[in-house]
Parts: structure tokens; sequence; C-alpha cells
């Protein structure tokens, strides 16, 4: 009989505890719950007018309960209704009966919460597979350079978008952006940006008129609340690099020669920021697009990124920032583009120590030849 109850414990303690770390409680309380909160968050009544604490709390904790409830379906909100009376008939009046039957059904319920997400979850699965397959992720050469392309969506699918395109006339395209939001509908407009992008490169390889088409195109066929900053760069074989950047991060040049780092920040807005109806918005995003011109020398590297490697934090809340990113690349930037590549992923990594992913992380780094 001893021997069975330690078995049956032991069977139980290897399911607790099977896989759980320190970073799944982290994911728990942190990234999760924060989730949770923003999911729930945006069908709360306000309890603005409420300063009394105690009341102001109470309001608070209803109005959170009353916005689950509301994403139940109507059979499930139903059923956990049921189970609650049932335990609070349990917590009052002694009935064992009605606590079991209170919790066969939260768990009925919440198995089926559970399968739900499961099998959204190999859905997104399934997505973020054709998304990987739409965009470079192996090093590659182009006429005179070297180069290899890293994104890591913070969730199952991203709204960062990077592409290297090899344009007919010979030389390099090398985009890196960014759609405002995360999750499903950034990816799809990312799809949308990249299918538009692909189609204008047949008719034109002048960066700044591209931009220009995409943020016309963008401005007539996605909502107002979306946009996107991109950064592109056309590589030529002799080293001469013409960039733009819409909105994007500033891209960063390491000179060998030198032996220094360099910010390039040409103007620009972001991409579908302003309503192009009237013209205006269209004519100030024409305006505002720089094109700066640059040559790279042999062992020269130029690095795009998104804001999900400088905004990562560390378990105080502190970003990684660009002066680390810059000091990073000043240290290795001799290395090769593989080592490279797993060298600043790791040193994210390690300044993160557990903490998730608060936005997408794309780079893409580029060394001439």
């Amino acid at each position: 009989m001893a021997a069975r109850k330690q078995n049956l414990f032991h069977t139980l303690h290897e399911i607790l505890t099977r896989d759980l770390s320190r970073q799944e409680f982290d994911k728990l309380f942190g990234n999760d719950t924060r989730g949770m909160y923003e999911f729930y968050a945006g069908n709360m009544k306000s309890i603005e007018g409420e300063k009394r604490p105690v009341h102001r709390a109470v309001k608070f904790l209803w109005n959170f309960f009353v916005a689950f409830l509301m994403k139940l379906t109507p059979a499930r909100r139903f059923l956990y209704a049921i189970a609650v009376v049932f335990f609070f008939l349990a917590l009052f009046q002694g009935k064992v009966e009605s606590s079991l039957y209170a919790f066969v059904i939260i768990n009925f319920l919440l198995a089926l919460e559970v399968a739900d997400k499961l099998m959204t979850k190999d859905e997104l699965a399934v997505a973020r597979e054709i998304q990987e397959g739409l965009q470079p992720q192996t090093a590659r050469s182009a006429s005179g350079y070297d180069l290899i392309a890293h994104s890591e969506p913070a969730r199952e699918i991203g709204g960062d978008y990077h592409d290297i395109l090899s344009l007919p006339s010979g030389e390099t395209l090398v985009v890196v952006g960014d759609v405002s939001g995360k999750g499903i509908s950034s990816a799809l407009y990312v799809i949308k940006a990249q299918t538009a992008l692909h189609l204008f490169v047949q008719e034109c390889s002048d960066i700044k008129t591209l931009l220009e088409k995409l943020n016309q195109h963008i401005c007539s066929e996605v909502k107002k609340n979306y946009f996107l900053t991109l950064a592109m760069a056309k590589l030529f074989p002799s080293g001469d690099v013409e960039l733009c950047r819409a909105g994007h991060l500033p891209a960063l040049l390491w000179k060998k020669e030198s032996q220094t780092t360099e910010w390039l920040k040409p103007n620009g807005m972001a991409i579908g920021l302003m309503a192009c109806a009237n013209g205006t918005g269209k004519q100030e995003f024409e305006r505002a697009l720089e094109v700066q011109s640059l040559n790279m020398q042999s062992g020269d590297l130029l690095v795009f990124y998104s804001d999900g490697i400088t905004e990562a934090i560390d378990r105080n809340g502190k970003e990684y920032g660009q002066d680390r990113l810059a000091r990073f690349f000043q240290t290795f930037a001799t290395e090769p583009l593989e080592t490279l590549k797993h060298r600043l992923l790791n040193d994210v990594a390690l300044y993160r120590n557990g903490i998730e992913l608060r936005d997408d992380l794309t780079f893409v780094l580029i060394r001439k030849t």
C-alpha cells in the first residue's frame, strides 16, 4: 500500500514539475499576466470617477470579472455560472457533492479553452512557417557583398519584415521594416507590403521612388491605425550604397580602416503614417524622404535592425539600447557573419536574462567583400 502511494506521488510529481523552470514562472507572472490584462482591459468599464481606494479596487475586480465572462461563449458562460452556484452551495452549506460538481464543470471548461488555444497555436505555427519561408534566413552572397539575416517574432508570428532582392541591373536591394503592432494583423500587413514591393521592383529600382510607391499603396490599402517603418539600401558591386529611411531606426556602419562605428540617419517619415487621399500626406512624405550615399570598403560592415534588439529589457527594465549595440559591433565586427549573428543573439539573450522579448527581433548584416 505504501509503495502504491509512493508511486502515485512520484507520478503526480513528475506530471506537475515536468519542464518547470524559473523562466516559466517569469513568463506566467510577467508577459502572460500583462497580456491577459491587456486582452480584457479593452472591454472593461472605466473606474476613473471613483476616488475611494477600497471601492476602486472592488469596482476594478468586478469589471475585470465581467470582461472575462463576456469573452466566454454564451454556453460556456452559462456553465461557468452554474459552477459558481455549486461552489457557494458547498462553501455555505457544506455540500461535498456541490464542490465536486463545481470542480468537474470548471475543469471541463478549462479543457475546452486549452483545446481552443492549442488548435489556434497549431494554425499559427503553420502561419509562422509560411512567414519564415517568405523571408531570407540563411547567409547568402550578392555581387560584392556577403549578407546574413535573422528574424525572431515576439509572438507566434510577427510584424517585422526583411528582404534581400537581386535587381535585374546587378545591384542588391536590402529591406528591413516593422509594422506597428504585433501578431496576426501585423503579419498580414507585412505580406501585403512585401508583395507590393516585389511588384514595384519589377518596374523601378530607384529606392526613393520605390518607397513613394509603397507609401501610396499602403495609404490606399491599409487601415489608418497601421503604419510601416522601413529602411532600404541599394548595394552596388563597386561598394557604393544608397540608403533611405522611412521612419525606421538608424543603420549602423562599422569601418574597417578606421575601426569606428557611425550611425546613418537619412530623413524620412513612416509609410502610411499620414493620409494620402487629399495629396497633402503624399507630398509631405516625399519631401521628408532623403537618400544618403556612402561607399563601403572591403571588410566594412553595415547593420540594419528592428527595435526588438535595442528595446530588449533586462530584469531591471533597462533597455539594451543603441550604445550597447554600437559597442558590440565595435568589438566583434571582424568575425565571420555566421559567428557574429549567433554572438549578437547570445548577447541580447544574456542581457535579457530570461525576460521575454517585448517586440519582434530582426537584423541584417552586410559585409563588403
